[in-house]
């Protein structure tokens, strides 16, 4: 609940108006399913805000906010974009919010719990079968929270300034309260056709005892029921498909209701609110005639009947008798009071003298019209509030039901994202960062729609228990290679098993030991993008600024200013990364780095080059080799030059200038 009132305060100083209290626990509802909409709705925020209020609920559910874990812009574009493919596996509209609202932490307890409803879910899934399954994802497909209708505001009058202002504090601009300063304000109110809410009055003056006047105590002010019943039905009524839902799996599939998920949950409560639901919504297809509708089709009856009995040859006692029965009809059709039928019956005999066609006296009508309405409304009331208390009554345990449900979503949109891309729970670490049989997610989606077959790699650094052979536990790597050789597809597979960890997912590889720390990753496109060098120095100093170990992955910064300086620069970054701190860096400035880094920190790897096919194309082998420098792009476009070339002399100068690479790569290593 403290998390919700942070979310609550978030609002407030999001929101331009004020968020009233009697909305917090529909807004707390809302909040949790999530419904992005209601919450849009209830405070007149935009969508993008509104989800952005969900996401800090859960920063401060688990007490990790999103840039405090994915600490630069990459990696939180990283995030999304992994959230977005999940998001496409769920089959409800909130299903897809849980996943594009995902925030990670950094408790292993956290995690673990996680993890353990993913096996949970899985073994249940494994007890259901397949078509079970199938027939789940359909039936939740139909679960939705329809857009809350908010209904009439409620009119409040009060003769307290002081209960005014309480008034506005728990309705805000959902009420609109009245303030009964003189005799001529509450004579004009009432007049009004609406209904009015009377708090905190002892009924003394004439004027309140009137129709449509409701008087309530100050002590229901916080019942949201006895004051905005209509708001409390709406809230409900927007449930309806998912509720149905909810019954339905809980009906059909036992597993599901002796399950962990819907532990607790009472179908027979839930069928009892679809019952006050569809007595509601029957309730409101009657349609009920308009007053005016209603005197008109009776005058013309009487019009009628009255020249039947003229040409009959009857006289005025025989019209009179035919309107004393035509006026008893009508009281009872309206449901008049005692005074009304009065006003009736003189609104009809005022007018009899005119002769014929017989019409209601205009002005009684007017008045009966108004007393009419008035009545009709506090009826009105009267129903949505005795509905209103009884939902109320179930308002927790739907929320709670509601919220598995989408839950239940998520939990099935989890389960097939991990089969479709073989995904595998992690081993939570805390000196290493290790990845076997690793495979890119994003070129999987490509190979499951037909792509080429995702080639898998490993690799580690830092300490581990992986036993990927030739991986030293150096802390910090540097990746070399020729372009187009996979350097940057590890670098993203490394991230993405790490945010996939930290957000409790299963990640793309067979096996994974991942670390439990804030990851700054640097993508080239950033680095492009910007094309500022001193940009690209401040972001790199916010790994500097924060104490403790993290995870740094760097693609490429050397087209920042000239080599020379760029490997120096390098070198120190490289050698002055905080103690704990794990790195992997992408550079092609290895010769101008390797002579300043620490050895003893520092490891060099390097994704090699298997030859030329017959097409003359660069064969690479995309599994880094440890403690090895990569063939350089140069290198790898004269070897394939070489293999075209016809002119001897030619080839000699070809032949020359690899000899010359080749040895200066193997000097540089030795250095």
């Amino acid at each position: 609940m403290a998390a919700t009132k942070r979310s609550v305060f978030a609002i407030q100083k999001k929101s331009s108006s004020y968020v009233p209290r009697f909305i917090e626990p529909y807004l707390k509802d809302a909040i949790e399913f999530p419904d992005i909409d209601a919450i849009a709705s209830f405070t007149g925020l935009k969508r993008r805000e509104a989800e952005k209020l969900v996401l800090k609920y859960k920063e401060d559910l688990v007490g990790y906010k999103v840039r405090d874990v994915f600490c630069t812009k990459e990696t939180r574009e990283l995030r999304r974009e992994i959230l977005r493919i999940l998001s496409l596996y769920t089959a409800t509209k909130n299903g897809r919010d849980i996943c594009l609202t995902l925030t990670p932490s950094r408790d292993k307890g956290e995690l673990q719990r996680r993890f353990r409803d993913i096996a949970k879910w899985e073994d249940l899934m494994a007890l259901m079968g397949d078509d079970n399954i199938g027939r789940l994802r359909l039936k939740l497909s139909q679960a939705e929270i329809e857009k809350v209708n908010l209904g009439d505001h409620p009119v409040i009058a009060t003769r307290s300034k002081g209960l005014e202002g309480e008034i506005g504090k728990i309705y805000g601009d959902f009420a609109r309260v009245e303030l009964l300063d003189s005799a001529a304000k509450a004579e004009e109110l009432a007049q009004r056709e609406r209904t009015i809410l009377l708090i905190g009055e002892d009924v003394e003056e004439e004027v309140f005892d009137a129709p449509g006047i409701i008087t309530r105590s100050q002590e229901d002010l916080s019942d949201t029921y006895e004051i905005y019943p209509e708001f409390v039905v709406n809230c409900f009524v927007s449930k309806k498909k998912a509720i149905e839902v909810i019954i339905a799996i809980l009906t059909e599939f036992s597993l599901l209701k002796g399950s962990w998920l819907f532990k607790g949950v009472q179908v027979e409560d839930l069928e009892e609110v679809m019952a006050l639901i569809n007595a509601i919504e029957e309730e409101r297809t009657k349609k009920e005639s308009e007053f005016d509708e209603l005197i008109f089709g009776w005058e013309d009856a009487i019009n009628k009947e009255a020249s039947k009995i003229m040409r009959t040859g009857g006289g005025a006692d025989d019209f009179r008798i035919y309107l004393d029965e035509a006026l008893a009809s009508m009281a009872d059709e309206l449901m008049l009071t005692r005074e009304d039928n009065e006003i009736l019956g003189a609104s009809a005999y005022e007018t009899m003298e005119a002769g014929l066609p017989f019409e209601f006296s205009r002005q009684k009508i007017e008045q009966l019209r108004q007393r009419y309405n008035r009545e009709r409304g506090e009826r009105r009331y009267y129903k949505l509030r005795d509905w209103a208390k009884h939902l109320e009554e179930h308002r927790e345990g739907v929320s709670r039901s509601i919220k598995e449900l989408f839950y239940l979503d998520f939990m099935l949109a989890v389960s097939q994202f991990s089969l479709d891309f073989k995904l595998n729970i992690p081993e939570m670490t805390e000196r290493g960062l290790g990845i076997t049989a690793g495979r890119h997610l994003f070129l999987a989606v490509e190979e499951r729609k037909g792509g080429e077959r995702v080639v898998p790699v490993s690799y580690s650094i830092g300490e581990t228990n992986s036993g990927i052979f030739g991986a030293t536990p150096h802390p910090v790597a540097i990746l070399t290679g020729a372009n187009s050789g996979g350097k940057t597809c590890l670098l993203t597979t490394l991230a993405s098993s790490i945010i996939l960890t930290e957000l409790g997912l299963p990640v793309p590889a067979e096996r994974a030991e991942i670390p439990l720390l804030p990851v700054y990753l640097y993508r080239r496109k950033m680095i492009r993008k910007t094309g500022s060098f001193e940009y690209s120095m401040r972001a790199l100093s916010r790994i500097f600024m924060r104490e403790g170990g993290k995870v740094v992955l760097i693609d490429e910064l050397e087209a920042l200013t000239e080599p020379g300086a760029m490997g120096r620069i390098m070198a120190s970054i490289l050698n002055n990364f905080p103690k704990d701190t794990l790195a992997v860096v992408i550079t092609h400035l290895i010769h101008e780095i390797l002579p300043h880094i620490s050895v003893e920190k520092v490891r060099v790897d390097g994704i090699e080059s298997e030859g030329l096919d017959a097409s003359g194309n660069i064969i690479v082998d995309r599994q880094p080799m440890f403690s090895h420098i990569g063939s350089s792009t140069p290198e790898l476009v004269i070897k394939k030059l070489l293999g075209k070339v016809k002119k001897e002399y030619l080839k000699v100068v070809y032949e020359e200038i690899i000899n010359i690479l080749e040895k200066d790569r193997e000097i540089a290593y030795l250095k």
